[in-house]
């Protein structure tokens, strides 16, 4: 009896450890960085457009860096009060990722994709341009 009571235990532990477990985002979806044209900035002053490949590769790396987390995308933007626009333009299409710190952590939100965890330093490498 106490054996049969040790496994039931087990399992128990063990499927809510399953299901306390949320499903992180999948990888951020970017066009291929050969194929954007510029990346456009909106937030802050004034709106920034970026066409120098250099940085675009730069910004494209950094953003593939970021960690996903099991937080949803379920809006078409952020539900923070500020937070920076970035497009990136490729052949006529547009892909966009905001930006925004929340509870002194830095995030980008890909709407309806995931939210990722990032560092404060991602903005710098399109805000000196």
């Amino acid at each position: 009896m106490k054996k049969f009571s040790c496994i039931i235990l087990f399992i128990l532990i063990f499927t809510l450890g399953l299901l306390g477990c949320g499903k992180n985002a999948n990888s951020i979806e970017l066009p291929p960085t050969d194929n954007i044209s510029s990346i456009e900035i909106a937030g802050g002053l004034e709106d920034t457009i970026i066409t120098d490949k250099e940085i675009i590769a730069s910004f494209i790396q950094k953003v593939g860096e970021a960690k996903p987390t099991n937080k949803q995308s379920v809006q078409d933007v952020p539900t923070v009060s500020e937070y920076t626009r970035v497009d990136f333009v490729s052949k006529g299409n547009i892909s966009s990722i905001f930006i925004y710190q929340k509870n002194s952590k830095w995030y980008i939100e890909q709407p309806y994709h995931g939210i990722y965890e990032t560092d404060e330093n991602i903005l710098k490498l399109i805000e000196n341009d």
